[in-house]
């Protein structure tokens, strides 16, 4: 899995200088990072409440602070703080509704959406890291420059980072969706694999609820991006 440690295009501005000095020195232990509190806790979920059981500032906007909490989390810990789309933050919302809206826009069917939608989530949470620091990974599906998926600046470019997840831009030497042989029917954790090629194949199935709910309530009133 190409994870995360980075900031936003949000964020990156005004902290960037500041999190480069210190995201190195950070716990490698995703569990040690959720209060014990925090674990026993069954209630909370939504980025706010996340927030408040890191002790962050509760804003609900996802700030350098949070993208770095978010990453040392646990998947039980994210599991139970994503539920809907409304426990996304608003940044992370528009990413989510620019997958499908791409999809849409390329003629990619639903099972496809959801597959993009899955994938984004596990890597990300939609949040878009534009300084990489777990190798050259970037962006919402945390594709990496080295390995044949487009400069920098097209990766982070939720759009075009999108288009190369489906397997429609114009560019890149890695296979998307649409060139996975058969991947209308295998199973969608599968398919995420078979683009991503993740060392923790097995992450992406539990967020399949998600995605399709997402999708869901989301989809409708999400116009095609060409």
């Amino acid at each position: 899995m190409r994870t995360p440690r980075t900031l936003t295009r949000t964020a990156a501005a005004a902290a960037q200088l500041a999190l480069v000095g210190t995201l190195f020195a950070l716990p490698g232990s995703a569990q040690a990072s959720v209060p014990r509190a925090a674990a026993a806790d069954s209630s909370g979920h939504g980025l706010k409440s996340f927030q408040e059981r890191h002790g962050l500032p509760r804003t609900g906007v996802v700030d350098g602070a949070t993208a770095r909490a978010l990453h040392r989390a646990s998947d039980a810990e994210l599991l139970r703080t994503f539920r809907t789309a409304a426990d996304l933050g608003p940044e992370e919302l528009a990413n989510a509704r620019t997958v499908i809206g791409v999809g849409k826009g390329a003629g990619i069917p639903e099972q496809g959406q959801v597959i993009a939608l899955m994938t984004a989530m596990q890597e990300s949470k939609f949040v878009n890291y534009i300084t990489p620091v777990d190798h050259d990974s970037l962006g919402i599906f945390q594709q990496r420059p080295s390995t044949g998926w487009g400069t920098p600046e097209q990766i982070t470019d939720v759009p075009t980072s999108s288009k190369s997840f489906y397997g429609v831009a114009p560019f890149g030497s890695n296979p998307g969706l649409i060139q996975i042989d058969g991947w209308q029917t295998m199973p969608p954790g599968d398919v995420c694999q078979a683009v991503q090629v993740s060392a923790f194949p097995d992450r992406y199935a539990q967020w399949e609820q998600f995605a399709r709910d997402l999708l869901a309530q989301e989809g409708p009133s999400v116009p095609p991006i060409p």
